[in-house]
């Protein structure tokens, strides 16, 4: 007797309620975190220096009666900015968006995808600018034994034995507060190997457990370990890229590893306020307050004739400019 199948009674269709993309969380990324946007009119411009020397010289000089106090002053000097305009775009033909299913959303797909691929681009500007060797007056080197080696040197924070990372940051801070005139670093950005590796340093579980109990576990946080760092906020790097090109077999890794940094930033950006770094953003372009992306849309005549029914584009535009050298101190292969 024949009796019907389940592949009879029922034709596989994609679901309308669910679809799978990889979209990193936002948090993922630090770019946007770290230093101040100033929003600028135009694409490029200079700003203002003034010359630290004249401010933290003391010549001051006792003043008798009917003579002229003793009089300084003081210099400028002026920087520029550019706000390059970052692009990606996609397009779609009549075919594929006639007939295209309604779960697929393929525009919000689309709009995801570049976006996710500028902030991937912004991330990795941001650590080229502000995360590398010979940008910051202040450097050190992890080594696999700095016990007899130059200052600038540091034990690799991975050697549990040796290394001593809360000495270093301070010391660090130390010699930052001097570089930079008296600037203490208030952020800290570190990969996620190196925070890996802090949260089991003993040095740091030292200082976590102290109070804890069995009720009263010592939670690790990137609150507790700022507190540990004398620093506001402490950030981790998360960022995921594929480093392969199209058609080659994907890659993926983290945008940087065995890094960390110091850096002294304001809340925001004003007059006579420094900063290590501040992030210039376009406010010309749509969105663009506040590091924001620009997604348009184009269609016509003009694309029409190549079969393309509609293009998708995302843009940015912005400079990540180091403004105060002194205000930032970095540790490199951190790790060995």
């Amino acid at each position: 007797m024949p009796m019907l199948t389940a592949s009879q009674v029922h034709i596989d269709q994609p679901l309308t309620n669910l679809t799978v993309a990889y979209l990193q969380s936002q948090d993922n990324f630090i770019a946007d975190k770290v230093f101040p946007n100033v929003g600028v009119d135009k694409k490029t411009n200079k700003y203002y220096i003034y010359d630290r020397e004249n401010f933290y010289r003391s010549e001051v000089q006792p003043r008798a009666p009917r003579t002229r106090s003793q009089r300084i002053g003081m210099s400028l000097s002026t920087a520029t900015y550019t706000c390059d305009v970052r692009s990606l775009s996609t397009d779609f033909d009549f075919e594929t968006l006639a007939n295209a299913d309604t779960a697929l959303d393929i525009r919000r797909g689309a709009s995801e995808m570049l976006t996710h691929n500028l902030l991937i681009d912004r991330e990795k500007r941001w650590m080229d600018t502000f995360f590398g060797a010979g940008i910051w007056t202040t450097e050190y080197t992890g080594v696999a034994n700095a016990a007899n080696d130059t200052a600038a040197e540091v034990t690799q924070w991975d050697d549990y034995t040796n290394s001593t990372p809360i000495v270093d940051v301070t010391n660090a801070r130390r010699a930052m507060q001097v570089a930079s005139g008296g600037f203490k670093p208030n952020k800290m950005v570190v990969t996620r190997d190196v925070h890996d590796t802090l949260v089991n340093h003993p040095d740091i579980l030292a200082r976590l457990n102290g109070g804890a109990t069995v009720t009263n576990t010592a939670i690790i946080t990137a609150a507790k370990i700022a507190e540990i760092f004398e620093v506001d906020q402490y950030l981790i790097t998360d960022a995921i890229q594929n480093s392969s090109s199209e058609g080659i077999a994907e890659s993926l890794g983290f945008v940087s590893t065995k890094k960390a940094a110091l850096y002294y930033a304001p809340a925001s950006a004003g007059l006579m306020v420094p900063s290590a770094g501040y992030n210039f953003t376009w406010n010309e372009l749509d969105n663009a307050s506040g590091y924001g992306i620009d997604i348009r849309s184009y269609t016509g005549d003009f694309l029409r004739i190549e079969g393309v029914s509609e293009v998708l584009e995302a843009n940015m535009a912005y400079d990540q400019k180091v403004v105060g050298a002194d205000l930032g101190v970095f540790f490199n292969t951190i790790l060995s």
